[in-house]
């Protein structure tokens, strides 16, 4: 079992403090990033990782270039963060994209512990936020805490009608009809653009309950 100095030290960090002008800086880019992997051949998504305002790694869809359906643009970019940052480097990271992240490349975002993620476009039918909580998961948190870290920070709705643009110029017709089904959408149900969610540590006292209680049912099963 890990000491509770290693769980902690695993949690010891906040969202970075980032200005809506670097927000809106870092979601242009990554819109310029899926416009062109949509002029590739690729559809229309972008990722961006950023610290300390430098952009460290981004990508595009290559799920049709690699015949790969796990390389996301989220997925490339963090496979280049890896790479590049210490995971304490990583836990002060932003991750952009202009489509909410799916629930495997949300898995992948809470592993890596990326401390913020800013979305441009809701994905309410296949998301990893709006149908399946994993980005904003509590429960991962405190019971794995040295291996999820903390819930990161999610702001929605930056730069929305932007990146509704590039879908629409990628196709008008497939924009369309994915407006009609609601499988992306430019603001939150209360109607406002941007909507943001504070991050929140690891509860180490759930943690340590559930070691305990878990403890006290293994002996009680021999």
């Amino acid at each position: 079992m890990l000491e509770r100095t290693e769980v902690e030290s695993s949690i010891e960090h906040s969202a970075p403090q980032i200005t809506k002008t670097e927000d809106n800086t870092m979601m242009a880019r990554c819109i310029e990033l899926s416009r062109m992997g949509a002029s590739k051949g690729e559809y229309p998504f972008g990722a961006v990782i950023v610290l300390d305002g430098r952009i460290v790694a981004e990508g595009t869809n290559q799920t049709l270039q690699d015949e790969d359906l796990s390389r996301h643009a989220e997925i490339v970019a963090l496979a280049q963060a890896r790479k590049k940052l210490t995971r304490k480097e990583l836990r002060r990271t932003t991750l952009y994209s202009n489509v909410e992240p799916c629930p495997m490349c949300a898995f992948c975002i809470r592993e890596t512990q990326i401390g913020r993620v800013v979305i441009a476009l809701k994905s309410p039918v296949m998301g990893g936020l709006s149908k399946w909580n994993i980005l904003r998961d509590e429960t991962i948190s405190d019971r794995i805490p040295q291996i999820f870290g903390s819930v990161p920070e999610v702001v929605t709705g930056v730069l929305a009608p932007e990146a509704g643009r590039i879908w629409h110029d990628w196709s008008p017709l497939a924009w369309e009809a994915i407006k009609f089904q609601g499988l992306l959408v430019e603001s939150t149900n209360s109607g406002s653009q941007i909507c943001k969610l504070p991050t929140r540590k690891p509860n180490f006292w759930n943690y340590l309950r559930h070691l305990f209680f878990r403890g006290r049912a293994t002996r009680g099963a021999r």
